[in-house]
C-alpha cells in the first residue's frame, strides 16, 4: 500500500476512534440527564424514553464493533489469512447494529413528537413516517443478515469469487441508498413540522430560538446520512484490503445516530435548565440580601457604638457639671445628706468640735 494512502488511513482511523469515544460519552451523559428529568422533575416517562434507552444500547454495540475493527487495523490484523473471517463478521455486525440503532432512534423521536403535537394532520404524518422507517429498517436488517444465506457462513460466501448464494451487489447498494433517503426524509420531517408548531406557540422569542436551535441539531443526522450515502459504495465487503471510502462511510455512519441521540436528549432537558437557572437566581438573591443585611447590621452597630459613646460623654460631662454645682451650692441635697460630721477647730494645738450653736459652720477657725 502506498505511503500516502496509508497515512490517510491512519488519520481516518484516529478520527474514527476519537469520534466514537466523544459521542459515547456525550450520549451517556445526555441520556442519563434525560431520564433524571423524566423521572425526578417532570415525572412523565414514556415509551420514547424506553426506545431511547434501547437506541443507546444498540449504539454502544455498534461502536464496540467499530472500535474492534479499528484496533485490529492498527495491528495490521484485518485481512490476514486467519483474521479475515473475524474482520468480515465484525464489519457485517456493525452494519446490522447501525441499522437497528437508526431505526430505534427514529421510533424514539416519533413517539416524543407525538406526545406534543395536537393537530390531526401532523400526527398522521408522523405515524406514516414511523411506520415506513420501522418497516424498512427491519427489511434492511434482514437483507444485511441474510444477503448470503446462512449468516454463520457469511465470510466464506463473501470470500468466494462468485458465490451463487449472495444477493447482487446492485440490490444491496439500492437498498442502502433507499434506507438513507428514508432517514433523510424522516429527519427533516422531525425538524420542520415541530418548528412550524413552535413558531405558532405562545412562547417568548428567546425560548423559541433556544428550542429551534436544539431541534436544528437533529438536522445534523440527516447531513451525516447524506454523506454516508456518498461513500456507501465503499462499505461493500471485500477481501482486497481496507479503503479510505470505507472509513469515511464509517465516520458518517457513526456521527448520524450519535448526534441524533444527543440532540434528542438535549431537547428534553429544558426543565432541568429552568430549575438550575431558578436555583442560581434564588441563591444569588439570597446572597445579595444577606450581604445587604450584613452591611446594614455593621452600620447599625457602628452607629450604636457612636451614640453610646456620645451619650456616655454627655453623661460624664453632666455628672462633672452636677458635682461642680454641688460643691458651690450649700443647699444641695447631697451635701445635706452627707454633712453629718461636726466641724472641728484647733484650740491651742488641739482639735475640738465646734459647738452646734455656732453660726460660722462654713469656716475653720485657727486660734
Amino acid at each position: 500500500m502506498e505511503s500516502g494512502k496509508l497515512q490517510e488511513l491512519v488519520l481516518l482511523g484516529s478520527i474514527t476512534f476519537y469520534l466514537i469515544i466523544t459521542l459515547l460519552i456525550l450520549s451517556y451523559i445526555t441520556v442519563g440527564l434525560r431520564f433524571w428529568v423524566r423521572y425526578r422533575i417532570t415525572r412523565s416517562p414514556g415509551w420514547d424514553d424506553a426506545a431511547m434507552a434501547a437506541t443507546l444500547m444498540l449504539f454502544t454495540c455498534y461502536c464496540a464493533f467499530i472500535l474492534a475493527i479499528t484496533f485490529r487495523s492498527s495491528d495490521r490484523n484485518l485481512f490476514g489469512e486467519e483474521a479475515i473471517h473475524v474482520t468480515l463478521i465484525f464489519i457485517q455486525l456493525s452494519e446490522v447494529f447501525y441499522i437497528l440503532t437508526t431505526t430505534f432512534l427514529k421510533v424514539s423521536l416519533g413517539l416524543f413528537f407525538l406526545r406534543v403535537l395536537t393537530e390531526k394532520w401532523q400526527k398522521l404524518i408522523f405515524h406514516v413516517i414511523l411506520a415506513i422507517s420501522a418497516t424498512y429498517g427491519l427489511y434492511y436488517v434482514f437483507i444485511a443478515l441474510f444477503q448470503c444465506g446462512d449468516p454463520t457462513r457469511l465470510a466464506d460466501s463473501l470470500l468466494s469469487p462468485s458465490s451463487p448464494n449472495c444477493l447482487p451487489s446492485a440490490l444491496l447498494l439500492t437498498s442502502g441508498y433507499l434506507y438513507g433517503v428514508i432517514n433523510v426524509i424522516a429527519d427533516w420531517t422531525f425538524v420542520l413540522i415541530p418548528i412550524t408548531v413552535l413558531l405558532d406557540s405562545d412562547l417568548d422569542r428567546r425560548s423559541k430560538i433556544s428550542v429551534s436551535i436544539v431541534m436544528a441539531l437533529g438536522a445534523v443526522g440527516s447531513v451525516s446520512s447524506i454523506f454516508r450515502m456518498v461513500y456507501l459504495k465503499g462499505l461493500g465487503l471485500h477481501a482486497g484490503g481496507l479503503r479510505a471510502e470505507s472509513v469515511k462511510a464509517t465516520i458518517w455512519a457513526t456521527a448520524e445516530p450519535g448526534t441524533g441521540i444527543i440532540a434528542a436528549s438535549i431537547a428534553i432537558l429544558r426543565p432541568l435548565f429552568r430549575q438550575i437557572a431558578s436555583d442560581v437566581r434564588s441563591k444569588a438573591s439570597h446572597y445579595s440580601h444577606s450581604r445587604k443585611g450584613s452591611q446594614q447590621s455593621d452600620d447599625t452597630i457602628a452607629l450604636t457604638i457612636q451614640e453610646s459613646a456620645a451619650q456616655a460623654m454627655k453623661n460624664k460631662r453632666h455628672s462633672m457639671y452636677r458635682v461642680s454645682e454641688d460643691l458651690v451650692d450649700p443647699w444641695s441635697p447631697t451635701i445635706v445628706a452627707t454633712a453629718d460630721v461636726q466641724r472641728m477647730v484647733v484650740v491651742k494645738g488641739r482639735m475640738s468640735p465646734v459647738p452646734t450653736v455656732t453660726t460660722k459652720a462654713r469656716e475653720i477657725d485657727i486660734v
